[in-house]
């Protein structure tokens, strides 16, 4: 992979301070010459010498770069905040040291947070243009905090900052750090997989080469090397290298090492291994300077050699030296791809040479620290980011286990196919999840910066030229990357999820549901089944690329219910095959669903499945289904609070968009029934109705819906229209949305996260549970059976449960063949915790205050008596 630009840290000229004086002014020790740390520091204190004391900090640290674990210690005993111009520059400096010093010591996540607060503070300094101008942002913040990104795979902040510093280096005509940048900018497109674009930029790097120092051409000739390489151009490759390897020397020997590495990945092309390990030697010769992810780089690039040429033993030997690059934590984890790929290896190597429990070990490891370096990634709905990086690796590791298990029916094999098949979903919308935790939790979210993106989202899909809509993008990028920097997530503990408590929530839920963990992959689809009698597997490697589905759904659903109506028999036979495909030796006979679909499966409607080829039964009528985009997201159900009821319904025409007669009956029969209140979705404000959502009850959304037009935004009716890009930025606090309207949960498909819908979106919130539609819906069928719902769901307190009982209390009172057509009462999915949901009664209220009351008197009247006595 291509190297860095390195950063160079800034020195300024200032007295050097004792070290000691610093550290044993941060451990509490007093014993020191000249004046004690606590003395000299309230010295500094009273003449309220703030300068004075962050020289003294920039000086120490330097000397001693191991204070990095003392930051938050040496910025807490900053008194007050800078306020003259020395003053803020110094505090500025300070903090960019802070951040040099933990990349240096390969603390890329901490470094990154120091980075960031950095460009906060120079965001809000900038308008002294004096300060601006010394502060010098492109080089001492925008170079190393956009190659951070780069390096943990967040490839959208690095592409805003890259860009930006870019524009910024020629309005100031820094034209001697044009090629630098641009080799960073190409960088990351090159781990973005645009090559074309990488090639755009490379180009333009060596266009402005005129007025740069030796050094960088090679960088920009490593680049076009690696770009041909990986579009399998091995003849440009090498002109490309020839070239890299010719460039005249520098003092900066990282140029020449990648060089080297690439004239191995071109001698491996050609199989001439033994000299490609020769190549990669030297280049290791001369990595002493380089820094610890490139030399972790090349420790893996001299592994993956030596696995080619057979050797596992000494290939293990410098995955494990690349191991050795960095502190993991208890569990053995580190976020850091180099720690991933290293980890991928071991688990190649223990496998040839047939240690196959060290093997499932490593693999295990491997994707367990792919999940948890990606917790680093800010995935926006736009983002460009990759979560997913070390997929194709995954699916090996995973289609392993499930071969080990076959053949040694050993079920730790299969535990832990199914753990890293539910790591490799779902991994975007539970960020999204604890994004809004963590806006719930932040007393400082400026509101006003959640309007500004969510007006932005509606501008967006409003827009009709391409240009307006990149210009929109563009802003839209800036300010979600502010929010993010608002938020600090570099600051915050990462987690990885623990597989014994995996293990424990399986094992209860399959206690009382089958589970179903779908993994979809170009080499066939795996099936874990997990019940009460344990564990199985079905793997199918001739299932294709599941048109059989895409037909079916498109046939028989999206495209209305006349297809069923014409040969109901055909649907039965066709239907009942799909189920013996994708749910086999499943006899449909007893017993709930929790089901974890992959790929196409997402769209399949299992409730609507046929169990027999006569059509004498349906699955989702025998069945409760609930949907989860990932096991990883069982959790035990907390203590359910009884909740109201806020209904919008659309019961006038809008916005060219129909009324809907049977809101009005669901709005009537809700608040005769439960403790409910109302609004008409056409008079709805977007903030009412976040206002509503931030609340804790049931949300009830009984409008139109449109799953996409132009902009490819799914939106919802309100007073406007509400699109999804908008809904990211929800805080919801709601235990159940169920909308009603057409097509709520039909969406694009995104890779391993499912359907992109207005019920995930809510999801993505906070909200615990949803119940939304995959296709245009009937009016009256989907409004008796929302009403059907909610009598269940009072009678069971499962969504899941109710909306499978109201399935059949449906199909029991509509027996015509054509009322049975499943594209009237399948349409509705719940997906999301299948946990107790309690409905306030009508009068619940009124109820509650009784027997308050009534307790109180109770208690007064035996205090009377006890002190009549």
């Amino acid at each position: 992979m291509a190297f860095l630009i390195q950063f160079t840290p800034y020195c300024k000229t200032a007295p050097l301070i004792l070290l000691a004086a610093l550290t044993i002014l941060l451990s509490g020790n007093t014993g020191v010459q000249h004046s004690p740390p606590a003395a000299f520091y309230t010295e500094l204190k009273a003449k309220d010498s703030l300068l004075g004391y962050i020289n003294y900090a920039f000086d120490a640290l330097d000397e001693s770069p191991a204070l990095v674990n003392k930051a938050d210690s040496i910025f807490s005993n900053i008194w007050r905040k800078p306020a003259s111009y020395d003053e803020k520059l110094g505090y500025y400096h300070l903090l960019i040291n802070m951040g040099y010093h933990l990349l240096q010591s390969r603390q890329v996540r901490a470094s990154t947070s120091w980075y960031e607060k950095a460009l906060l503070f120079y965001e809000k300094s900038k308008t002294d243009s004096r300060l601006a101008a010394e502060m010098e942002p492109e080089e001492y913040i925008g170079k190393p905090l956009g190659n951070n990104y780069t390096r943990i795979g967040d490839f959208s902040k690095a592409i805003a900052v890259q860009h930006q510093v870019i524009k910024s280096a020629i309005e100031k005509n820094r034209q001697e750090m044009l090629p630098g940048l641009y080799a960073n900018l190409a960088t990351t497109y090159f781990y973005m997989r645009d090559y074309p674009e990488v090639h755009n930029i490379i180009n333009l790097g060596i266009g402005s080469l005129q007025n740069n120092p030796q050094g960088i051409a090679a960088l920009l000739y490593n680049l076009k090397t690696e770009v041909y390489l990986e579009t399998g151009r091995i003849d440009s490759a090498a002109y490309w290298n020839r070239k890299a390897l010719s460039a005249p020397p520098s003092d900066n020997t990282a140029w020449r090492q990648a060089a080297l590495t690439n004239n191995a990945r071109i001698l491996n092309k050609q199989h001439k291994y033994s000299e490609a390990l020769v190549a990669l030697q030297s280049a290791w010769d001369i990595a002493g300077a380089s820094s610890v992810t490139d030399k972790a780089g090349l420790s893996n690039e001299i592994a993956v050699n030596l696995f080619k040429l057979n050797q596992p033993i000494l290939s293990k030997a410098w995955f494990e030296q690349t191991l050795a690059f960095f502190k993991t934590d208890s569990l053995n984890l580190y976020p850091d791809y180099n720690v991933t790929t290293a980890m991928f290896g071991l688990a190649l190597c223990y496998e040839v040479q047939q240690q196959t429990d060290s093997s499932s070990y490593w693999s295990t490891q491997a994707v367990l620290n792919d999940y948890y370096t990606q917790q680093l990634i800010d995935p926006w709905l736009y983002s460009k980011s990759n979560i997913y990086l070390n997929e194709q690796q995954t699916n090996d590791a995973i289609a392993l286990h499930h071969y080990w298990f076959e053949t040694t029916h050993n079920d730790d094999f299969l535990w832990k196919a199914l753990w890293m098949t539910e790591l490799s979903k779902g991994r975007k919308l539970m960020y999204e999840q604890q994004r809004a935790s963590n806006w719930k939790a932040d007393a400082t979210l400026n509101n006003e910066d959640l309007s500004e993106l969510r007006n932005d989202y509606l501008l967006l899909a409003q827009a009709i030229s391409p240009r307006e809509k990149e210009i929109i993008k563009e802003r839209i990028t800036r300010q979600e990357y502010q929010l993010s920097l608002k938020g600090n997530r570099f600051s915050q503990s990462l987690s990885a999820p623990s597989f014994a408590n995996f293990q424990n929530q399986v094992n209860e839920s399959r206690s009382t549901n089958h589970i179903i963990s779908y993994h979809y992959t170009n080499k066939g689809l795996y099936i874990i089944k997990a019940n009460r009698s344990g564990l199985s597997s079905f793997v199918d490697s001739s299932t294709g690329n599941l048109q059989d589905i895409t037909d079916f759904t498109k046939k028989y659903f999206y495209s209305g219910p006349q297809a069923f109506g014409n040969n109901p028999g055909t649907y039965f036979k066709t239907a009942y095959a799909i189920f013996r495909k994708y749910l086999p030796g499943e006899t449909g006979k007893d017993g709930d669903y929790i089901i974890s679909p992959s790929g196409r499966l997402h769209e399949l409607p299992f409730e609507a499945l046929s169990t027999d080829e006569k059509g004498s039964a349906y699955f989702g009528v025998a069945h409760a289904v609930s949907y989860q985009f990932s096991l990883i997201q069982l959790t035990d159900p907390v203590k359910a609070q009884p909740a109201a009821i806020h209904v919008f319904s659309f019961e006038n025409g809008h916005l060219g968009f129909p009324a809907l007669p049977s809101t009005k009956k669901e709005a009537n029969y809700l608040q005769g029934r439960f403790n409910c209140t109302y609004s008409s979705a056409a008079t709805t404000t977007d903030s009412a109705f976040y206002g509503e959502l931030a609340k804790r009850n049931i949300i009830h959304l009984a409008s139109h819906a449109v799953a996409g037009d132009s902009s490819q935004q799914p939106f919802i009716v309100l007073q406007k229209k509400l699109y999804l890009g908008q809904l990211q930025y929800n805080i919801a606090n709601s235990p159940l949305v169920v909308l009603s309207a057409c097509e709520t949960g039909k969406g694009a498909s995104q890779h391993n996260e499912g359907i992109i819908s207005l019920g995930r979106a809510f999801i993505s919130g906070g909200v615990d549970g949803a119940l939304s539609t995959r296709w245009e819906v009937d009016d009256a069928a989907t409004g008796e059976l929302t009403r059907l719902f909610y009598e269940e769901l009072n009678a069971v307190s499962l969504p899941a449960k109710a909306l499978q009982r109201a399935r059949a209390a449906y199909l029991e009172k509509n027996t015509a063949i054509a009322a049975q057509n499943p594209w009237f009462w399948a349409a509705l999915l719940y997906q999301g915790k299948n946990h107790p949901v309690l409905l306030q009664n009508k009068g619940w209220g009124v109820t509650k205050y009784w027997v308050v009351g009534a307790v109180m008197a109770a208690g007064a009247f035996i205090f009377f008596l006890l002190r009549k006595k």
